[in-house]
């Protein structure tokens, strides 16, 4: 993580403690709710099509793995906070940022940004 602000273990957030009491497990990564919504391609391939109808077809340069890292952040917040929104944002846990790059590669990344105006 480029940031120490986004050096944080999922285990710091207050909203992960259940998730984590729930399957036994040390590491959000490691809960069966995780690998489900945010890891299996066919899940993410479903939220794809919400996608498009939503934002329209992709551009010719944009790369389905950038989309589906964004889908998978997306869906992480969803299920662990319920809330999404441009006023509404945090920075996530390193080891699901890691999780998700690493099924989902890019040559380039960006890390967290907060909303223009908001800061």
């Amino acid at each position: 993580m480029p940031t120490a602000r986004e050096c944080k273990c999922c285990n710091f957030y207050t909203a992960i403690e259940s998730r984590l009491e729930e399957a036994s497990v040390k590491c959000i990564t490691e809960h069966e709710g995780f690998v489900a919504n945010c890891l299996n391609r066919w899940v993410l391939e479903t939220s794809f099509y919400e996608y498009l109808h939503e934002n329209g077809p992709l551009e010719e340069n944009e790369l389905i793995h950038k989309v589906y890292r964004h889908l998978a952040y997306r869906r992480f917040v969803r299920w662990i906070w319920q809330r999404l929104g441009k006023n509404n944002r945090g920075i996530l846990p390193s080891c699901v940022v890691n999780k998700i790059r690493t099924a989902f590669p890019s040559q380039q990344y960006c890390g967290f940004k907060y909303p223009s105006g908001s800061l």
